[in-house]
This record gives C-alpha cells, sequence and structure tokens, in this order.
C-alpha cells in the first residue's frame, strides 16, 4: 500500500513537472533566424547612412521631428549653429538625447575646422604665424572641441596644390608633400588622443584643379606621378589612424573621365577601398544645391544612389532638412524595389555601428 502511495504520488510529481516543462515552452518560444530586413528595419538603417544639418543653435520642434524620422547616423554644424561654447555644448547635448532615444547609437557630431583654412568656431587662428604649426595652440583647440561634444573632425585636407593656381592652395598649411604629409600625421595622431575621428579630404585629392566645386564641376587629369604622389599623402593618413575619407566634387580624367568622385566605383571602391586598403568610413562631401549634381543632370536622391552604389558608407546633405526627407524617401522607396541597392544600405548600416560600437568601447 505504501509502495503504491509512494508510485503515484511520484507520478502526479512527473506529471506536473512535464506540463510546466510544456508551459515553460510556450512562454519561451526557441528565437528565430533572422529573416530579410523588414520595411522599418531597412528605413532605420537607411537613416544611418545619412548625414544632416539643423537650421538653426537650437533645436527647434520641426528639426527634431524630422530628426526622430529619419534617425541619421550624424549631424555636421555650420556657423549658423553657433553663437558661443555653451550653447554649442547644450546644443550637442540636445541632439545626442534625442540620437539616443532614437537609435541608441550617438550621432557623428561633425564640423569643419581646418587649421589655415575654413572653420566655423574661430579655432587654430595664427597656428602658421610663425612658419612651424603651433602644436600647442592646435592641441588646446582640439581640446576645445572635445570638450564641446564633436567626435568627428572634417580635416585634415590632403589635397597638395600640384597645381600653383589651384582653388584650394590657400586652405593648405604646407608648402611642400614632405610637410603637408607630416602635418596630417601629426593632427590625426592628436585628434585621436582627444577621441575625435579625423576625416581626410578631398579624395582622392582637388589640388590639380582652379575650379572651386562650390561654383561648377572641376575637370581634369592628374598626371601619373601627381596621383601617386596624391595617394600616398592619403594613405600616410590613414596609416597614422584616419577613421574617415571625404571624397572630391571633381573629375578625373585619367582615372574615371565619366564621373566625378562622388559617383565613381573606379575612384571610391577601387582606389580608395581596393589600392590603398581603406576600412573606415567612406563619405561623401556635401550633396545639397551642388554644381556637379545640375552638371550631371541628376536628381539629389539619384545622385545619394549612385554615391551608395559607388562605395561611400554615408551621404551628406548639410541644408533644408525638410528637403532632406524628401530624398531620404525617395532613396527609402527606391531601395525596397532595388535588391542591390538595399544589400548597400545593410553593408553600410552594419559598418556604422560596428564602428560606433567599437568606438564606444575605447577608455
Amino acid at each position: 500500500m505504501k509502495k503504491a502511495w509512494i508510485a503515484g504520488t511520484a507520478a502526479v510529481i512527473l506529471a506536473l513537472l512535464v506540463y510546466g516543462a510544456l508551459r515553460l515552452r510556450e512562454k519561451s518560444p526557441s528565437p528565430l533566424p533572422p529573416g530579410p530586413p523588414t520595411a522599418d528595419s531597412l528605413k532605420d538603417h537607411l537613416g544611418q547612412t545619412f548625414i544632416v544639418g539643423i537650421p538653426g543653435p537650437v533645436l527647434d520642434s520641426t528639426s527634431e521631428q524630422l530628426l526622430r524620422y529619419i534617425k541619421p547616423g550624424g549631424v555636421v554644424l555650420y556657423y549658423r549653429n553657433f553663437v558661443s561654447s555653451e550653447q554649442l555644448q547644450q546644443l550637442i547635448a540636445r541632439l545626442q538625447s534625442v540620437a539616443r532615444e532614437t537609435t541608441g547609437h550617438p550621432y557623428f557630431m561633425m564640423i569643419d575646422e581646418e587649421p589655415g583654412g575654413a572653420g566655423r568656431l574661430g579655432l587654430f587662428r595664427n597656428v602658421f604665424a610663425y612658419g612651424d604649426p603651433n602644436w600647442t595652440q592646435i592641441d588646446h583647440d582640439i581640446g576645445v572641441m572635445e570638450r564641446l561634444g564633436i567626435n568627428v573632425e572634417l580635416a585634415p585636407l590632403a589635397d597638395f596644390p600640384f597645381n600653383h593656381q589651384s582653388f584650394i592652395r590657400k586652405r593648405i598649411p604646407a608648402h611642400n608633400v614632405e610637410a603637408l604629409t607630416d602635418f596630417n600625421r601629426q593632427f590625426v595622431i592628436l585628434l585621436k588622443r582627444h577621441g575625435i575621428c579625423a576625416t581626410l579630404k578631398h579624395f582622392p585629392g582637388m589640388g590639380a584643379f582652379v575650379d572651386d566645386p562650390h561654383k561648377t564641376l572641376p575637370r581634369g587629369a592628374l598626371g601619373d606621378h601627381d596621383l601617386e604622389a596624391s595617394l600616398k599623402i592619403f594613405q600616410q593618413g590613414i596609416d597614422a589612424g584616419a577613421d574617415l575619407v571625404m571624397t572630391g566634387h571633381a573629375v578625373y580624367g585619367g582615372v574615371d573621365p565619366d564621373h566625378p568622385a562622388t559617383l565613381s566605383n573606379k575612384i571610391v571602391t577601387g582606389l580608395l577601398r581596393r589600392k590603398l586598403g581603406f576600412q573606415g568610413l567612406v563619405i561623401t562631401d556635401d550633396l545639397s544645391d551642388m554644381p556637379f549634381i545640375t552638371g550631371q543632370d541628376l536628381s539629389l536622391d539619384e545622385a545619394a544612389v549612385q554615391a551608395m552604389k559607388a562605395g561611400h558608407t554615408m551621404v551628406l546633405f548639410s541644408h533644408k532638412l525638410a528637403k532632406t526627407r524628401r530624398i531620404f524617401d525617395h532613396v527609402l522607396e527606391r531601395a525596397r524595389q532595388d535588391e542591390a541597392l538595399k544589400s548597400v544600405i545593410e553593408a553600410n548600416y552594419g559598418r556604422i555601428i560596428t564602428f560606433k560600437e567599437h568606438r564606444a568601447t575605447k577608455p
């Protein structure tokens, strides 16, 4: 009788355990293998490949709504965004709050602050007043950028002016290739020490052109010697640790006479990725209302698509955020119908997020 009671009790316990296990499986199903991206995930992934601008020194509600819709990977800052250091620091903090709320990842906060060239904040003034760079002042000013919250510097320039009439000559802080290469190397290293990513520009070098791409599309051919010298300047900047490269709005006849570098697979993928072995992020120069687009008879969304297919990781539209949203929507619709473009976007998204996560783990 006792044995029968024990056996019966054991059977009940076993039944309860089996029932509980089945219920647990119902509540915690095995994860399914990931499928193809949904429309929403594709939209989010495309957003990371966009760099955008905002209109003023504060984040207005309309701009915030557009940022929350596009979910860009980066924001580029201009004069219009700067009133004071305190104001800019607050703006950047607010932008990063929106970034983390919408994507879980920070924005690339980008700015053009070129030693000897273009600037937005008035930094690096007179750092070449006595010929050689004033590295103490340069280091101090990079520290200012760090404290403001800037994490991507759209510099240094690697455009040595092989043509002495080049439009870009006045922005180059060196009189020979060796001096430019040495300056860029040291500048990249200093930026990295402050946790700021360096951007070499404008690949593969704008120093042969007289025409300014803000006014017309430069066309010409770098000789073999000058092209190799220009590539070497970029290579040494990459070896120093530059994380980004920006391409130039110009046609390099000896490499690709049919496309500006912005749209050229031969230049972005062939020269930069394959020949130089660059594994970082490749970004366009500003695509907003640039003459090279009208010269190619392209819409802005088509320019973005072609730039991505050429090998760019991110596309930059700095003006009119509402217009950027329309471009974004056109590219998104195109990607839903174009498997090749969709694959490019997914690969770029993976590269960007991997970069951001790796950077976040650095001390």
